[in-house]
């Protein structure tokens, strides 16, 4: 099964791996993690698959979106994460995520897609 979703700030694909990959120059707030969460929810019918985040883009990430992506609900919709980070400020928005606030499930950074999806689909 494959499906695109293109929001605003995002495009989120399915295909056995949810990847979410942020538009350039992208701020992320609660309501655009809240928004995510829900398009990926309503995509996976209640069927958790492993995630992967492109977070190169992201300029600006909210400590509240930070908290939701952390949190519950989000955990919800991923069996485990993998965020790409590349650039020196989306190295420091994953490396303060990670340290800051223990997502619930497995979550890793990496700098290449193909480390990130081969450990998914571990």
């Amino acid at each position: 099964m494959y499906r695109e979703i293109n929001k605003v700030k995002l495009t989120i694909t399915l295909d056995r791996i949810i990847h979410v990959e942020c538009l350039p120059s992208t701020t992320m707030t609660l309501e655009d993690g809240r928004e995510s969460t829900r398009v990926v929810a309503e995509m996976i019918n209640s069927q958790p698959l492993p995630m992967l985040c492109d977070l190169t883009n992201v300029v600006k990430m909210t400590r509240e979106c930070r908290q939701h992506f952390a949190g519950a609900e989000h955990a919800s919709v991923f069996t485990k994460c993998a965020l790409i980070v590349t650039s020196p400020i989306a190295k420091m928005i994953g490396n303060f995520f990670l340290g800051a606030n223990r997502p619930l499930r497995p979550t890793s950074l990496f700098t290449s897609k193909g480390e990130a999806f081969e450990w998914l689909r571990k």
